[in-house]
């Protein structure tokens, strides 16, 4: 014992071990890797920590009903440089955030609402998704296709995945609408087409 710590020194270029019962449960390999309920690490960019077994397999972090769980993704020791990268539970709200740059970029809340960029204003109607603008005044999505592709939005229901939708035709630049599964009004670069092939 020195200077109020306990040192456990294992000088040979060995495995520390520790069992219960009679079995292996946890080792400290000789590089230094924390092996959990196995003999050999993960993948090569994340063997650090390795945690298995022989069936369903988790880890669980446990907070105050009202407190923060973290796991936090650093690449310092003092300021934000110790949470650039962010998974967090809320259990105040039961919301779950996720954050890159120290900053919360998406949360999914307590109602299954996905909230992008602190999206907080919505009407009930539509709010299953909610993006705001991150700066400009300016929100925005954008659907990105080969120059031959489709980029498209469906309107489903339970008795039809496809029973409405909005897509654009990058094989003809084409804006296409359907409803009732059947294209309805497609605009393109000679005018406007109606579903009775009448151009306007």
């Amino acid at each position: 014992v020195q200077q109020s710590h306990i040192y456990y020194w294992l000088r040979e270029d060995a495995h520390q071990i520790f069992a219960t019962n009679g079995v292996e449960r946890l080792r400290i390999d000789s590089s230094g890797r924390l092996l959990l309920g196995t003999t050999t690490e993960g993948h090569a960019n994340a063997d650090d920590f390795t945690v298995s077994s022989s069936s369903v397999t988790g880890i669980t972090i446990r907070s105050g009903t009202s407190n923060l769980g973290n796991i936090y993704f650093s690449d310092g020791t003092s300021g934000d440089a110790e949470y650039r990268g962010i998974v967090q539970y809320e259990h105040a709200n039961d919301r779950l955030n996720f954050g890159t740059a120290a900053n919360t970029r998406l949360s999914i809340d307590s109602s299954g609402r996905i909230l992008v960029a602190g999206g907080d204003s919505y009407h009930a109607d539509a709010d299953d998704l909610v993006l705001k603008e991150r700066s400009g005044g300016n929100v925005g999505m954008t659907l990105q296709n080969t120059t031959n592709g489709f980029g498209v939005i469906y309107f489903a229901d339970a008795a039809s995945t496809t029973v409405g939708r909005i897509q654009y035709d990058h094989n003809n630049d084409s804006l296409d609408f359907y409803t009732g599964g059947s294209e309805r009004m497609s605009i393109a670069g000679s005018g406007v087409n109606f579903g009775a092939n009448q151009t306007f």
